[in-house]
């Protein structure tokens, strides 16, 4: 209790610069968290693996809108005839197995590259925002028991 006002009013105004420079040094991380160019100067690898699943999803959702596409094959006698996209029907192969087995091994493929662009994107954000995974597996966790 012996502090005199002058003692408070630079105390306060030590308080108040420490911080602005926080938050300075906060804004500052957030906008490097957000900038892809530094993103992928610092993580070219995960960086490309965002782009590669983002190029699935995409795809994916275009096709989903589009609808399927046509491919049209010439017959020995000239006439042309209509397959499905992507596998032409042919006598020594069965288009509904081989893309099945090609839809399966593209899900998987998606649902690897999602998992490792989310788990990396889990431990960016939490070096950025102290408590982030904790509070990030609580939320997935409790997801999870619905």
């Amino acid at each position: 209790m012996g502090e005199t006002t002058n003692q408070i009013a630079w105390g306060i105004a030590q308080k108040r610069s420490e911080l602005s420079d926080n938050l300075i040094e906060l804004k500052q991380k957030a906008r490097a968290a957000v900038d892809w160019r530094s993103q992928v100067g610092e993580r070219p690898g995960t960086m490309l693996a965002v782009a590669f699943a983002g190029g699935i999803i995409f795809s994916a959702l275009y096709k989903a809108v589009r609808g399927p596409a046509k491919v049209y094959a010439e017959r020995p006698s000239g006439n042309a005839v209509e397959y499905d996209h992507p596998i032409a029907k042919t006598s020594d192969r069965t288009p509904g197995k081989v893309a099945t087995t090609a839809r399966k091994n593209l899900d998987a493929l998606g649902g690897a590259l999602l998992g490792i662009v989310a788990t990396r994107t889990t431990s960016i954000l939490d070096g950025i925002l102290p408590g982030f995974q904790r509070e990030f597996d609580r939320a997935r966790n409790s997801q999870n028991q619905i």
